[in-house]
């Protein structure tokens, strides 16, 4: 049987949670300059339409990441 109190189970798992998120928030910072660095190259694409439908891509991804974070 266990003799560690209620709250040390629920202490526990919210370091666990929390640990979690802070690292998902940590790979999310560090994807964000790439995402940035992808806008930039969109401007470079001389097609507008085509251009378009890779930013509505970069979009959802993003979308995906801070769902992802807000998640967690």
């Amino acid at each position: 049987m266990n003799n560690r109190p209620s709250y040390y189970h629920s202490h526990s798992s919210f370091s666990n949670n929390s640990l979690a998120i802070c690292k998902e928030i940590q790979r999310f910072e560090s994807v964000h300059p790439s995402i940035y660095a992808i806008y930039d190259l969109i401007e470079l694409i001389p097609d507008s339409i085509v251009a378009q439908q890779v930013r509505d891509h970069v979009v959802c991804i993003e979308d995906f990441i801070e769902t992802t974070v807000a998640h967690q």
